[in-house]
């Protein structure tokens, strides 16, 4: 189930593979370099590139302040937690379908609130790139969220309470204590929240195909859209190979990135 796809793509990458048609023959790296060089693809590197940047970055400083808000024992926690696991629970398609009718300009809920509150109630959330990122980010944000403030919950939970006890004792404000003492105790979590959160925000396809299919134009057309339809509308399986195994082997950088963060942050505690 993984060994034998993954030796089929990698195999395909160096071949001119028809989905529709007869077996290819052998092109070398001749898929790669009309990859790499093929300006639409370009595009959508940088696309998901910045998507990627901004929507981990957001769910981190959201996630950090949730955590921090519910990593208290008590039974108020307990409840906004669980409600904090609802949006992660949704199936991706499912969410996206939901904001797309949300959304929509003649009876969707953000525009009628929009409207009640005396902002711009007929906005065409999807049919301009602006506020078609605003869409995506904030669904992206909402359902992901979540799952960083539970990896951070976690990690703010096993910090002793000695370290908070002499910050306190020794004057130390709510700023200094989160700072000097939290924070450094926390970073492990926070790298396995980053990596974790960042591989799984490049492989995002399912909210960019139903809410935009990479528009209005190609302004959100991200690379796994970019496989999509060289693969299985094109059905140019060679180049769509090549495409996965580029963006299989940035993921794969990224693990090794993540072994050093933890184990580097870690070595002080377990000393």
């Amino acid at each position: 189930m993984t060994v034998v796809p993954a030796i089929y793509i990698l195999r395909a990458s160096f071949r001119n593979e028809v989905l529709l048609g007869t077996g290819g023959g052998w092109v070398g790296l001749d898929n790669y370099r009309d990859v790499l060089s093929a300006p639409g693809i370009r595009h959508s590197i940088l696309v998901t590139l910045v998507f990627v940047g901004i929507v981990v970055a957001l769910e981190l400083v959201l996630g950090l302040v949730f955590a921090l808000a519910l990593s208290a024992r008590t039974r108020a926690s307990t409840v906004g937690t669980t409600l904090l696991l609802l949006p992660f629970a949704v199936t991706p398609v499912v969410s996206a379908l939901i904001f797309k009718e949300l959304l929509n300009p003649n009876y969707g809920w953000i525009n009628y609130y929009f409207g009640s509150i005396g902002l711009p109630g007929n906005i065409e959330w999807l049919s301009h790139s602006r506020t078609a990122w605003v869409a995506l980010i904030g669904l992206d944000v909402w359902q992901w969220t979540p799952f960083v403030a539970l990896i951070l919950i976690a990690g703010l939970q096993t910090i002793p309470p000695e370290p908070l006890e002499a910050a306190a004792i020794d004057g130390a404000n709510r700023w200094q204590t989160f700072w000097n003492v939290v924070l450094p105790q926390l970073t492990p979590f926070i790298a396995i929240a980053v990596v974790l959160r960042t591989i799984q925000a490049f492989k995002t396809f399912d909210s960019f195909k139903v809410l935009t299919n990479g528009g209005p134009g190609t302004s959100t057309e991200i690379i796994n859209l970019g496989i999509y339809r060289i693969a299985l509308q094109s059905f140019q399986i060679g180049a769509a190979s090549a495409m996965a195994v580029l963006l299989l082997i940035v993921l794969l950088l990224l693990t090794p990135a993540l072994m050093r963060a933890v184990g580097r942050n870690a070595e002080p505690e377990e000393a």
